[in-house]
């Protein structure tokens, strides 16, 4: 049983990610908890450089979960699946789209991943 997935964060797309980590960390006074070269991570909310899931620049909105696959399981039938089970360096990742439309990511976070605790 995959239990209630858990809000994981928002991932806001930055053309520069120098000026947007400067921005958030000494004029907003926020605290990065992970770091990678294309991705900053804060509590709730994360920026990003790299390519988006849909391709498209939007906010994307993840939940974490403990099994991807049981998550697919469970939703099947339930919510239309807009991005199979796709393995990305930070863990593996199934999308489904809300009633309205809007894509939302089941996110099973790697043991391993790519930023670092900061």
């Amino acid at each position: 049983m995959i239990g209630r997935p858990k809000f994981g964060f928002v991932v806001q797309y930055v053309k520069d990610m120098v000026k947007a980590r400067q921005f958030y960390t000494e004029v907003l006074g926020l605290q990065a908890e992970r770091e990678h070269p294309e991705f900053v991570q804060f509590e709730g909310f994360a920026l990003a450089t790299d390519r988006p899931m849909d391709g498209q620049a939007a906010q994307e909105i993840f939940w974490l979960v403990d099994d991807a696959d049981e998550a697919q399981a469970l939703l099947s039938g339930k919510a239309e699946i807009c991005l199979p089970i796709t393995q990305f360096p930070f863990g593996r990742v199934l999308g489904i789209k809300d009633p309205d439309g809007q894509r939302r990511y089941m996110l099973e976070l790697s043991r391993q991943r790519p930023s670092s605790p900061t």
